[in-house]
């Protein structure tokens, strides 16, 4: 293959690999200040108590600026049934202790939430009742007949429902990872295509640039050699954290061939001609946005790979950087 064209395609990875740092980092921003996962967390347990159907209350403009400025009642609790299980499991000390006022645990470990399942139980019905006699007194079907499943013909006391609240707290669990993981790569994608509008980040003009100017392609593959593996901004760090992060990645985003203003649009007159030019660098911002989407570890070997392929820089490992933080183990970060 043309040293050429493997210089074009360096370039782009290299600019691909920036602008996903920084989007990254203002997502980890925004979802530690809305905190999203908290929210999500919340969502999650609502569908594994089978009450579901009381997640869009919690939805909406005001309950996410009172997250975001950590007043109370933020998360909405109180717009759930006075029956409500999620709501009084929740608010359990044993919950409501693992963050701080204002706020929701990110994360709550499987064994804590079983024990504050079965003691809110115990609690409203009375500590000698059996799991069976729990269950129906809540007088939710759905979640009576999944939790006496899971019991299966074993002992009935508390204990043995506190082991199938907890197996399926964990089930749940690793389908909200994929909720949050989906959520999360749509977020990445609405943040590139604001920076790739903003800072005019349009991968077709660049790919024409590159490929006319073969110096500035090559300065580009000389900054890809000496890039570092590229790390997922800490879900745990704090917003200005992340700020900063978010700052430094832009920094080094605008030093590469893009800004204002737009030579498409230069030397043009004309409705047609005009549109034309909107059109194709519409089409350019989306492809930024959907580049980024992908991540900075699936840039950073893409890097690897074709230096290698180029025959410079170093030979990639056989396996794949792991993915950003955005399943399970994200979720068990405070905010």
């Amino acid at each position: 293959m043309s040293s050429h064209y493997l210089d074009v395609a360096v370039g782009l990875s290299y600019t691909f690999l920036a602008v996903s740092l920084l989007c990254s980092a203002t997502r980890e921003a925004i979802a530690s200040l809305f905190q999203t996962r908290a929210k999500v967390l919340l969502d999650g347990v609502l569908t594994m108590l089978h009450e579901s159907a009381a997640r869009p209350r919690l939805r909406g403009v005001w309950p996410s600026v009172l997250r975001l400025l950590r007043i109370e009642g933020g998360f909405g609790l109180d717009k759930l049934d006075d029956q409500s299980l999620t709501a009084q499991v929740m608010q359990h000390p044993l919950i409501t202790g693992m963050a701080q006022q204002g706020r929701m645990p990110s994360y709550i470990p499987s064994a804590i939430f079983a024990r504050a399942f079965v003691s809110t139980l115990t609690t409203r019905y009375g500590k000698e009742q059996t799991a069976v006699a729990l269950l129906n007194s809540v007088g939710n079907q759905g979640l009576t007949r999944t939790l006496l499943a899971l019991m299966g013909e074993g002992p009935g006391d508390a204990a043995a429902l506190e082991n199938a609240v907890r197996i399926w707290y964990d089930t749940v669990m690793e389908r909200i990872s994929g909720w949050y993981k989906r959520r999360s790569q749509f977020v990445l994608f609405l943040v590139g295509l604001f920076y790739a509008c903003v800072m005019n980040i349009d991968a077709l003009q660049l790919s024409q640039r590159l490929w006319n100017d073969s110096a500035l392609a090559a300065q580009l593959v000389q900054k890809a050699e000496r890039v570092t593996p590229a790390v997922a901004p800490a879900p745990d760090a704090t917003p200005l954290e992340l700020t900063k992060q978010a700052k430094a990645q832009a920094q080094t985003v605008q030093a590469l061939p893009i800004g204002w203003p737009s030579a498409r649009f230069e030397n043009i007159s004309g409705f047609y001609a005009i549109s034309a030019a909107l059109f194709f660098a519409v089409l350019g911002w989306i492809a930024t946005a959907f580049a980024a989407s992908l991540g900075s570890p699936f840039w950073f070997d893409g890097i690897g790979w074709l230096l290698a392929l180029r025959g410079t820089g170093a030979k990639p490992e056989t396996t794949t950087t792991p993915a950003p933080a955005i399943t399970l183990p994200s979720l068990r970060k405070t905010e």
